[in-house]
């Protein structure tokens, strides 16, 4: 089949030059198929292609201006020895031109393959130091664009040629990367080598979030390079401060919707950029400040997947092909047997771990008294089990969890966790709606759940200034996860034995404790029994998230937040002038909150002993409970001076 297709092109480029078929004839037979060629073959000025081997038909069967629906089909060379499954796997990262468009094949969608656009004019920045630029580049020449004949082959294109690496390559995660932010460090620490999702609602703070675990990352020497891809770089006046800082800012025009499918260039550009610096033995830290234009492209493919086919994509099928295109993102973070690791941050705007109910925080004010959950939207619609008489048992099973865990049976909530609505509720375009709401949540906990870890934050408590917005239940990490080979002869048993360096000892044993407490004090049938028990924990509780709290540019020390942590449990704190609220007051701000200023002042030598101690000793603890109740007493002596 191939070889007819070539010889139909040869004859087609022949005609040309006898003058018997004109260029736009031509054009118009070659519009759809696309002949290719190792390591290049140019037809008469119309395509152009860099391939790994083999001969490749490819048909253009559906045209969007942000991609292609292309179907491609390998045949391999006589002198091949292949099998046609590899043959398969080297489609990934293929670069075509047409139509004057560079064009790279990125994943595969039903029973074709999904083309982006490259060249996509961006913005490459590489920084020195910050405030020092030594080079800017627009329209990179790893953009796609190519003057060479297609001798080189992008970065791009190798990056998605490149697998990810597989777990007897990946050493075990013994290595932390301290955030500076202390919900981040409590709740869902990064470890060198994994994926971390920042999810959350529109304005709940991730990219602000990304910012400061990327700035004190450079500002701390734990990792080698930076690189962040950026989609809207104007917006912000801290993501300029940060670009001033990182090592490699990739952006796209800022003509460009953020959210654009188009965008897939740029964003494996700096994926490209980031696996370079760790295959060359260096720790590279990426930030992906949206993974918007992954789930764009996808969501374009299905439409046009199935605008072909004339018929719904089959589910499973089309869920394991997600998987993997996701996967071709998420595991390229890894930490090297060999040397080298690739820590990511992406962001990830989504409602959908609002309808697991430890997503929406508990207000605080009267009007929710009730502990009834907010979220980012109002539900409008509501439903009862006996609305989902006709569902499977599992269905059925799933819908009386939420229900016993208070959760209103919403739209919004059913859509969240992947189940459709009672149809009579819906018309045509409430419908439509609802399905895109569903294929979006289903998405994102793909996403999810190939991440190493996330980071959840909560619409509502953004929007009361709290900050970082982390929720406790929703957030954690999968750390400590790698290979079981090892670096010697040991048994996987000893390996086991073996301490981790993920955060000092003091933090990691207290953060240990907290985040279970904090995650389980919305479950009523968790909470103690005795009500002054009950009560006294509550306190505790609350203390510890005003500890969380902090300023954005107030970055903390892990000996600073060990120090926090153990002041707020101590309930030392509560004899303040003004009770829970004056201990919050004293805890919250992060490097600037009051307690740890006075700590600094008067007993710096307490934090020393901490940072120093390889486990918290019972003098540097009675040291710590020193220096807080005099705090308390210089506060209470203030307060008594203002009242006289």
């Amino acid at each position: 089949m191939a070889a007819a297709a070539l010889g139909r092109a040869r004859g087609l480029a022949a005609a040309c030059g006898q003058g018997k078929l004109t260029p736009l004839a031509l054009k118009r037979s070659c519009s759809r198929h696309l002949f290719l060629r190792s390591p290049w073959l140019q037809l008469a000025g119309s395509s152009r292609a860099y391939s790994t081997g083999g001969m490749a038909s490819v048909e253009v069967v559906r045209s969007h201006s942000e991609g292609l629906l292309v179907s491609r089909t390998w045949q391999p060379s006589s002198s091949s020895s292949s099998s046609s499954s590899s043959n398969k796997a080297t489609a990934r990262g293929t670069v075509f031109e047409h139509e004057g468009t560079s064009w790279v094949l990125v994943f595969e969608v039903d029973r074709y393959w999904y083309a982006a656009p490259m060249g996509t004019g961006t913005d490459r920045v590489d920084l020195l130091r910050p405030g020092e630029v030594r080079n800017s580049i627009s329209s990179s020449p790893s953009s796609g664009s190519r003057d060479d004949g297609g001798a080189a082959v992008s970065s791009v294109s190798a990056c998605l040629q490149r697998p990810t690496p597989v777990q007897a390559e990946r050493a075990l995660l013994t290595h932390g990367l301290p955030s500076g932010v202390m919900a981040v460090d409590v709740l869902a620490p990064v470890g060198l080598g994994q994926s971390m999702l920042i999810c959350g609602p529109q304005g709940a703070g991730k990219s602000t979030l990304a910012g400061q675990v990327l700035n004190h990352a450079l500002n701390t020497g734990r990792v080698d390079k930076v690189v962040r891809f950026v989609a809207d770089m104007g917006t912000e006046p801290a993501l300029q401060r940060t670009r001033a800082q990182a090592e490699l800012v990739v952006a796209p025009r800022h003509d460009q919707d953020p959210s654009s499918a188009a965008l897939l260039d740029p964003l494996f550009q700096a994926v490209a950029a980031a696996e370079a610096f760790r295959e060359d033995g260096l720790r590279a830290l990426l930030v992906l400040d949206t993974v918007n234009p992954l789930l764009s492209a996808w969501d374009l493919a299905v439409r046009l997947a199935e605008a072909e086919r004339g018929s719904p994509m089959d589910t499973d099928s089309m869920s394991a092909q997600r998987r993997s295109c996701f996967a071709g993102l998420l595991e390229r973070a890894a930490s090297l047997q060999r040397g080298g690791s690739l820590t990511m941050l992406a962001v990830l705007e989504t409602e959908a771990m609002a309808a697991l109910g430890i997503v929406g925080a508990v207000s605080s004010s009267a009007s929710s008294s009730a502990g009834a959950l907010t979220f980012g939207e109002k539900s409008t619609s509501k439903f009862s089990l006996s609305d989902f008489a006709d569902r499977r048992a599992g269905e059925l099973e799933r819908l009386r969890r939420l229900e016993d865990r208070g959760i209103p049976l919403t739209e919004q909530t059913l859509a969240a966790v992947g189940i459709a609505a009672p149809k009579k509720s819906h018309s045509a375009a409430s419908t439509a709606d609802a399905d895109a709401a569903s294929a979006a949540g289903r998405a994102a906990r793909e996403l999810q759940s190939l991440s190493d870890g996330q980071v959840v934050l909560d619409g509502p408590m953004a929007a009361r200034g709290e900050f970082p917005a982390a929720v406790p239940g929703a957030s954690f990490s999968r750390f400590g996860l790698g290979s079981t080979g090892g670096s010697g002869g040991e048994s996987v048993a000893e390996q086991a034995k073996q301490l981790r360096d993920v955060r000092p000892a003091a933090l990691q044993a207290v953060a240990a404790h907290l985040r279970t407490l904090l995650a389980l004090e919305q479950e009523a049938h968790f909470r103690p029994t005795a009500e002054a028990v009950d009560s006294h924990q509550s306190l505790q509780l609350k203390a510890v998230r005003a500890a969380m709290l902090q300023a954005p540019d107030a970055p903390l020390r892990p000996e600073e937040m060990t120090a926090l942590l153990l002041a707020a449990c101590s309930g030392a704190l509560q004899g303040l002038p003004g009770g829970s609220e004056g201990a919050a007051s004293a805890l919250r701000g992060g490097a600037l909150s009051p307690l740890l200023k006075h700590m600094r002042a008067a007993a710096p030598q307490v934090l020393r002993q901490i940072a120093e101690e390889p486990q918290l000793s019972t003098a540097a603890a009675k040291e710590l409970e020193v220096s807080v109740r005099l705090f308390v007493k210089l506060q209470q002596a203030e307060a008594a001076m203002s009242a006289a």
